[in-house]
C-alpha cells in the first residue's frame, strides 16, 4: 500500500494506491493550506480506500522543486510516518516528471515542457522527449520570463520541434509568448496531483538526512518595522 503526497505546489493532496490503483485522493479546495490540511488529508484519504496506517509499506513524495515552505511541510511528515511505522519506506518523485508523465494528450508533439509557477514573473520548467515514458532532455531550471532569452534558455538553445507545455506554469508561459510562436501547444494536467506520482520512476533516499529539491533559496523579506529599543 502507498501513501501519495503532492506538497510541491500551492494545492495540497494525498492519494493512496494499491498496485497501481489509486483507491483514494483527497485535495485542498484553497491554496497554500499545506500545514494545517496535509494530516487531515492522510487521515481522510485512508479512510476512503478502508487502508491503515499499519497497512502502508511505501509513502511516495513530490521532491520538488516548488514552494519552500510547502516542500518542507511535506518532508518533514514524510520522515515523520517513516520514522514512527517501522517497515515505512520513503520514496520521491520529481514533480516536474510527474507533471510530464501526466500529460494525456501528446500525439504530433515532439517533446513535453513540464512547467511550475517559481516567484513572480518566472517558471521552473524542464524539457522531456514525448513518449512512453518521457525522457529527460535538460535539467531543471528557473527561467525569469522577463529575460528577452527565456525562450531559448528553456529549450537550451536548440530547436525541438512541436512542444506540448503542462503544469502550473503554463499560464505564465502562455502569457509570455508571441502570438505567432505556434511552436507550443498546451496541455493537461494545468495542475500536481498525488495520483501523478504513481507513474515515474522513483528514488529511496535515507529518511533522516533527506532534503526536497528547492532548488531556489527560501524568499526572506526584511522587517519594516523599528525594533524596540
Amino acid at each position: 500500500m502507498e501513501l501519495l503526497l503532492e506538497t510541491a505546489t500551492e494545492v495540497c493532496s494525498v492519494a493512496v494506491a494499491h498496485e497501481g490503483r489509486i483507491l483514494a485522493e483527497v485535495a485542498a479546495a484553497e491554496v497554500q493550506q499545506h500545514a494545517s490540511h496535509l494530516t487531515r488529508f492522510i487521515t481522510r484519504a485512508l479512510a476512503e480506500a478502508g487502508v491503515t496506517m499499519a497497512q502502508l509499506t511505501e509513502v511516495v513524495l513530490s521532491d520538488g522543486p516548488g514552494s519552500f515552505t510547502s516542500l518542507r511541510v511535506g518532508a518533514a511528515t514524510a520522515k515523520g510516518l517513516c520514522m514512527a511505522l517501522p517497515g515505512l519506506h520513503l520514496s520521491v518523485v520529481p514533480t516536474l516528471a510527474a507533471l510530464a508523465h501526466g500529460v494525456a494528450d501528446s500525439v504530433g508533439a515532439d517533446h513535453i515542457m513540464a512547467t511550475l509557477t517559481s516567484r513572480r514573473g518566472e517558471v521552473y520548467g524542464q524539457l522531456f522527449t514525448a513518449g512512453s515514458p518521457p525522457v529527460p532532455r535538460s535539467e531543471i531550471m528557473n527561467v525569469r520570463l522577463t529575460d528577452p532569452q527565456w525562450r531559448g534558455k528553456l529549450l537550451g538553445g536548440e530547436s525541438f520541434g512541436r512542444v506540448v507545455v503542462c503544469g502550473p506554469g503554463q499560464a505564465r508561459l502562455r502569457a509570455a509568448l508571441d502570438e505567432a510562436d505556434n511552436a507550443f501547444r498546451f496541455a493537461g494536467p494545468v495542475s500536481c496531483s498525488a495520483g501523478l506520482l504513481l507513474a515515474p520512476a522513483r528514488r529511496r533516499p535515507p529518511v533522516a538526512s533527506y532534503e526536497p529539491f528547492y532548488l531556489n533559496p527560501p524568499f526572506v523579506t526584511k522587517s519594516k518595522k523599528r525594533p524596540l529599543l
